[in-house]
């Protein structure tokens, strides 16, 4: 952060602290978890989370090997050296998932049903719910860089951070770029308009608060959302929200960032690379090798942040890994993958039971009933599916699942 941008942003910060303002920086619950969620669109192979080296039914990428980290089993080798060095730093707070059912193989409705558990268009996405329905009051609720985002009904959780204009809104620099350019204010002029826009609006809260009905709730709204977009304007240097770099580690930092200081609690980002490999599977080894560079970054980072309620932010986020569905064990006519519904996920950090693989396939990658309570397979259990892991988020998240997906059994053998 330059130093210019930093003098400038305490100045405003000093001069709506002298007209009685100041940020709200307990917003966030303390102790509730805070979720990132990086997803592959297009369908990753899963086979990178679920190795078949010895399946005659499964085709394998070349120069890869089956490799073990104590309960850990992944796919490896020479032209994956990020996936030892993340599993070999942060296996003891890593759990492989295996064997779950989409329930689909197209692209919208296997989205959908990965992040929401249902096909219903009036639920939202794990991450929405989580911001959402958790304790806290985030400024930034469900912040989405990149990626797919349901809102359902509570699209007000959500906020796109994507197209580098949610700050430009805020502050009024995007008049900036019209056809007939506003001028822009000074510091100090720009702190008294905020003052005094928010003086306004509080006097008409005040005036609609006795009366029941919309109204009342449409003021509050409008009171509340503008101290939030004070408040992320005037914290914007506190979170290098100027500069939120281009890679999947620097943006999935800077989300992290976010939660640290309380204004968000959950964060979908995409995983960047063409997944969706009919033609060709060889692209999806260096794009896992990407995302296990970007997550030994990540989780590092968090290892040596102070959390918001926590010694460490490594104690405090949960990061999930996703994609849509699977690939198909074989390869096609034309060294790709189609889709199949079987897949794999990545959990990682807090409340997460570490270096165990829960769930399973069989030699043909078809998930086998599992005990939920172990995540072992069993005979007398059940089939595992991406409603069943929503539930074990939604636990680790402080939320009840039984009231978001009544019926819906938890995988009790992800949580520590």
């Amino acid at each position: 952060m330059k130093r210019r941008h930093l003098l400038q942003s305490s100045a405003a910060l000093a001069a709506l602290a002298g007209f009685g303002w100041s940020p709200r920086m307990a917003r966030a619950a303390a102790g509730e978890r805070k979720f990132l969620f990086l997803f592959a669109s297009g369908a990753w192979d899963s086979t990178f989370l679920d190795p078949k080296h010895d399946s005659s039914y499964v085709d394998m990428n070349a120069n890869t090997a089956s490799i073990r980290t104590n309960g850990l089993t992944y796919t490896g080798g020479a032209d994956l050296p990020s996936a030892t060095r993340f599993f070999d730093s942060w296996g003891s707070r890593t759990a492989i998932v295996r064997g779950i059912d989409a329930h689909s193989v197209g692209h919208d409705s296997g989205r959908k049903l990965t992040l929401t558990g249902t096909s219903a268009s009036s639920y939202p996405d794990w991450g929405t719910l989580l911001a959402d329905a958790g304790s806290g009051d985030y400024p930034l609720p469900h912040l989405v860089f990149s990626g797919p985002v349901f809102p359902g009904t509570r699209g007000g959780a959500v906020v796109r951070a994507g197209g580098g204009t949610l700050l430009d809104l805020i502050d009024g620099s995007l008049s900036g770029r019209a056809d007939a350019p506003a001028p822009a204010l000074d510091q100090v002029s720009d702190a008294m308009v905020d003052d005094y826009v928010y003086q306004q609006v509080a006097s008409f809260a005040a005036q609609r608060g006795a009366l029941p009905g919309v109204g009342r709730v449409r003021s509050e709204a409008l009171l509340d959302n503008t101290e939030r977009a004070m408040e992320i304007e005037g914290r914007r240097f506190e979170a290098g929200l100027d500069d939120l770099g281009s890679s999947l580690a620097d943006q999935a930092i800077k989300a992290t960032e976010l939660m640290r200081l309380g204004l968000s609690r959950t964060a979908m980002i995409g995983i960047p690379g063409g997944w969706d490999t009919h033609g060709d599977n060889t692209p999806q080894t260096p794009q896992w090798d990407d995302l296990y560079d970007a997550l030994d970054q990540l989780m590092l980072h968090l290892a040596i942040t102070p959390g918001l309620a926590t010694r460490w932010l490594i104690d405090e986020v949960v990061v999930v890994c996703l994609s849509e569905f699977g690939r198909t064990p074989g390869f096609n006519g034309s060294g790709g993958k189609d889709h199949w519904p079987y897949n794999s996920a990545l959990v990682v950090g807090s409340g997460v039971r570490g270096n165990q693989v829960v769930g399973a396939t069989d030699d043909a990658l078809i998930g086998v009933p599992i005990d939920f309570g172990t995540g072992q397979p069993s005979s007398s259990g059940d089939l595992l599916g991406s409603e069943h892991l929503g539930t074990a988020l939604l636990e680790l998240g402080g939320l009840d699942p039984a009231r978001h997906l009544p019926g819906v059994q938890v995988l009790d053998a992800l949580l520590a």
